[in-house]
C-alpha cells in the first residue's frame, strides 16, 4: 500500500470513529426497568463514561454523560436496560 493509501485509510477510519462516538446525547434513549434491575452494578463497571450509578438499589443513567454505547445493555444480566 502506498503512503497515500495508508493516509486515506487512516482518514476514513477517523471519520467513521467520529461519527460513531458523537458524544453525550441530550436525552438518552436508554431506559431502566426498575422492577427488573437488581442493583448488581455490572452496568456501572462497564460504562466508560461513568454515566450510571446505583442509587437505592436501582441503576440510574445520567443522560448528560451517556453516549448510548449500549455496553450496559449488553452487560445487564436481567435485561433491565433497553
Amino acid at each position: 500500500m502506498t503512503q497515500f493509501g495508508k493516509t486515506l485509510a487512516v482518514a476514513v477510519a477517523a471519520v467513521i470513529l467520529l461519527v460513531a462516538c458523537k458524544g453525550p446525547v441530550e436525552n438518552t434513549q436508554l431506559l431502566i426497568n426498575t422492577e427488573d434491575c437488581t442493583g448488581c452494578g455490572k452496568c456501572v463497571e462497564v460504562c466508560p463514561y461513568n454515566a450510571i450509578e446505583v442509587i437505592n438499589g436501582d441503576a440510574v443513567i445520567d443522560p448528560s454523560l451517556c453516549h448510548c454505547c449500549y455496553r450496559c445493555v449488553e452487560e445487564c444480566p436481567e435485561g433491565a436496560i433497553y
